[in-house]
């Protein structure tokens, strides 16, 4: 798959046009599915059709943006992330607050 912010944008305008009812221009859809997906189709005035493909360009634009905030929270994660002995050195330094052990 082959995602450019342009291609988003049309792809989510497919949507939106999807959900209200209506249908897009089956030229435009299908220069950017056969761009995105790397496919060879036709163009076509078929409804189902049309609906169809911008299902299969809305799960791949889901899976793409799925895809980027796992990347991103794993490279969030690898910032934040210390070493044990550090943890563990925290830890220790605490001290407790409250009243004596009896004896």
């Amino acid at each position: 798959m082959k995602w450019c912010k342009e291609d988003i944008e049309k792809v989510e305008k497919f949507i939106e046009i999807k959900n209200k009812g209506y249908y897009a221009d089956g030229a435009q859809l299908t220069e950017v599915y056969n761009r995105v997906l790397e496919k060879n189709a036709n163009v076509t005035n078929c409804g189902s059709c049309l609906r169809g493909r911008v299902q299969e360009l809305e799960n791949a634009l889901n899976y793409f943006k799925a895809k980027i905030k796992a990347q991103e929270a794993l490279e969030q994660e690898k910032v934040n992330n210390s070493p044990y002995d550090e943890n563990k050195a925290n830890t220790e330094e605490k001290k407790r607050v409250g009243r004596p052990k009896k004896s």
